[in-house]
């Protein structure tokens, strides 16, 4: 039955995806007994008593794989033949998992088709559960100090050594742990660590671990993770008057497995030296470059991960190359190196436009005067594109993982749901408060989403919050 089906997909799927995925339903008829022999597979994998939040996980990263390798048009042949080599194949017990989300791949185009966000087409495959929101939405992120004088060793300490932090990232380090172990992947973080990460930023890592508890080669890995992922909604728009806002939905790659726990790491810092703050970052604890971040009177930045074909492994693998062979920087580093170094919109435009990254990105900056504002589609060594706001005929940009110049995968459009609500809002509209209104709007808001930012450099307004949509987050 799922070999007929797969051939079914393969003719059908992929030709006219918004339409064939439905007439496929028509074609196969006997689906119902696809559906029945899933569910005695499901019982199976509760008889072998597999750790629920470990295949949550799993599941996260595997519909992950399969959307990016929907967006290439993959064949189902391709796709599972990928998918068994490359993961489940290194994943020793939770093997038989990541073989079922294979053989469930009708179930979970259906999902795509449904533009279901990865969580909850984890839900309705019954690996996840229907997830529980602890706080109203939204929560203020909670705000601490780096002290920039302290050595870099100690400059964490306060952060990573609070319970809930240490608790979160044990988690995380557990579950990598628990899906792939050996210390083949801890000997290859620590080697980026001790050798090609900036040693500022590697004495950083190696204080906020021994905090956690956990190994500092893990915690290297972590600060690779955005390098990974492909999510994010950020959007810079020019009010009448000539300021500029900048607003994000900061979702993160792989489901609930990851989401909820990111959301208890995620803390807005700021950057102080002899008791002045240099810059600040919404960030996830352990992570030492920026993600989000302000400049007072100068500058935002937000970065978005740009699409990359291949899959999550050939990616990791390319990123290891070209920090060992390159001597490229991550993309979260560039940017803070920016923060630091640079004061203004142009300057730090044009540093964020050149230098060898280890990762294709979007950087979305804000200034603060009339026209500082665009979108920085970024290759390895420089910029694609370069999307700069021109109002009043352009006064609003979105950027989400796709070029602005094509169109979104049909499975994952937030891009025309953002620029309608934008629209619906007007340049005379624009507030921060309106701003993240349009950020609340489904799917922009989606179950991967873990905060959102709020920024005027003109105005010195920058605020963050952590989001929690109630399952299943959809209109």
């Amino acid at each position: 039955m799922v070999t007929l089906l797969l051939f079914c997909l393969i003719s059908y799927v992929f030709s006219s995806p918004l339409e064939k995925v439905k007439e496929l339903e028509n074609q196969i008829g006997d689906f119902d007994t696809y559906i029945k022999a899933y569910k005695e597979m499901i019982l199976k994998l509760k008889d072998q008593n597999q750790d629920i939040s470990v295949t949550c996980a799993l599941c996260g990263i595997v519909v992950n794989e399969i959307a990016g390798f929907v967006i290439e048009n993959r064949s189902i042949a391709e796709i599972e033949q990928i998918l068994k080599a490359d993961i489940c194949d290194h994943l020793g017990a939770f093997g038989t998992v990541c073989d079922l989300l294979v053989d469930s791949l009708p179930i979970i185009l259906e999902g795509l088709d449904n533009q279901w966000s990865v969580s909850a087409v984890c839900v309705d495959l019954k690996l996840c559960s229907v997830p529980f929101n602890p706080y109203p939405d939204p929560q203020p992120l909670p705000v601490y100090t780096i002290n920039l004088d302290l050595p870099p060793n100690q400059r964490w300490t306060q952060i990573c050594s609070l319970p809930l932090i240490v608790e979160n990232a044990n988690y995380l380090y557990k579950t990598f742990t628990t899906l792939l172990p050996g210390d083949v992947l801890l000997d290859v973080g620590e080697d980026i660590c001790d050798h090609y990460f900036p040693p500022e930023y590697a004495q950083e890592i190696m204080g906020c671990a021994k905090a956690m508890g956990i190994p500092y080669g893990y915690l290297a890995l972590f600060n690779l993770g955005y390098e990974v992922t492909d999510a994010c909604t950020s959007i810079i728009a020019q009010s009448v008057d000539g300021k500029i806002y900048h607003a994000r939905n900061m979702d993160f790659w792989d489901g609930m497995g990851f989401t909820d726990t990111l959301k208890n790491l995620a803390v807005l810092v700021h950057y102080q030296k002899q008791g002045k703050t240099v810059f600040s970052s919404a960030i996830f604890a352990g992570m030492v470059g920026v993600l989000s971040g302000f400049k007072n009177q100068e500058f935002s930045v937000t970065i978005d991960t740009r699409f990359y074909p291949g899959g999550f492994t050939q990616l990791f693998y390319e990123i290891i190359a070209a920090i060992t062979e390159q001597n490229a920087t991550l993309v979260t580093f560039l940017l803070r190196e920016v923060f630091e170094n640079e004061n203004n919109y142009e300057s730090a435009l044009s540093n964020l436009s050149s230098g060898t990254l280890i990762a294709d990105v979007y950087y979305i900056i804000a200034g603060v005067s009339s026209g500082e504002g665009a979108v920085i589609s970024r290759n390895r060594t420089g910029a694609d594109d370069v999307w700069v706001l021109a109002s009043p005929a352009r006064w609003y940009e979105v950027e989400t993982n796709y070029d602005h110049w094509e169109e979104p995968p049909w499975f994952d459009d937030r891009v025309d749901p953002a620029n309608d609500a934008m629209d619906a809002m007007g340049i005379a509209g624009i507030s921060l408060d309106n701003m993240f209104k349009v950020l609340s709007v489904k799917p922009v808001l989606n179950l991967q989403t873990t905060y959102t930012i709020l920024s005027c450099p003109a105005t010195g307004e920058f605020s963050a919050f952590t989001r929690y949509c109630a399952f299943p987050c959809v209109e």
